[in-house]
């Protein structure tokens, strides 16, 4: 109860305290590090990475719940942001403000490592990211098994279309993978990180909208669904084209 009552707390002191950036998104599916859904909530959770020190990878935060998943299954996974009252509900409210900045990239990659490194089992464009739409990503069949949950993690990056904001997001997971199982060869993409003394100045072409978007693009939906991403399959260390138009 007390745990409750203190994310309860939390959570409308960000409200009040972060108007100006409340409807930025974060991932509620898998259930990820300092959401209302944790021991630890954090008030800037949505934000990009650099916001108040928020550091890569991941945002710096404690481990969060930890989901297990197997080879082969796909996650469908939602985004969240403070306008959402209820995160176990889908499809959120209808009306609920977004700041999708137009749009963007999102790819969503693991690491066994802790952070360290990262490889991309799933890509999306344009209308990327909306909390209104599943985005389904399979775990390919042939990863090996990710046994510690405090270096297997699963995250969502956004490179924003009208901002040169880049959004990075973990959840804490454990993976029963194949037997001689590899990881694929994407790596995953790091833009506007200050930390690793990149320049502020790369955004990926979205939809240009500000609210609801059309949602996952047929073509890419099968992508991230049918091997695509796996080690052997089409994506190789290429993917998807993102977009990016560096300034």
């Amino acid at each position: 109860m007390k745990t409750t009552l203190f994310a309860s707390a939390v959570l409308a002191s960000a409200l009040s305290l972060l108007s100006s950036t409340s409807a930025h998104i974060a991932i509620s599916n898998p259930p990820a590090q300092a959401g209302p859904w944790t021991k630890n909530p954090s008030s800037n959770v949505h934000a990009w990475i650099g916001y108040q020190g928020k550091t890569f990878p991941c945002g710096g935060y404690k481990k969060g719940p930890v989901t297990t998943y197997k080879a082969g299954e796909i996650i469908p996974v939602r985004f969240w942001n403070f306008e959402i009252k209820d995160y176990k509900k889908f499809p959120p409210p209808k009306g609920l403000t977004q700041s999708r900045h137009g749009g963007g990239a999102c790819e969503f990659s693991l690491s066994y490592d802790g952070g360290k490194s990262w490889k991309v089992i799933g890509q999306y464009t344009k209308t990327c990211p909306d909390i209104y739409y599943e985005w389904p990503v399979q775990i390919p069949k042939n990863v090996p098994s990710c046994t510690d949950s405090n270096k297997c993690l699963f995250a969502m990056s956004w490179t924003a279309y009208s901002t040169d904001q880049y959004y990075h997001h973990c959840a804490n997971i454990l993976i029963k993978g194949a037997k001689h199982g590899k990881l694929p060869e994407l790596d995953m993409t790091i833009v506007d990180v200050k930390a690793r003394h990149q320049k502020m100045n790369t955004h990926a072409v979205g939809d240009k909208k500000s609210t609801k978007s059309s949602g996952p693009d047929r073509r890419e939906k099968t992508l991230n669904t049918n091997g695509y991403f796996a080690n052997g399959g089409g994506a190789g260390t290429h993917g998807i084209d993102l977009g990016l138009v560096r300034s």
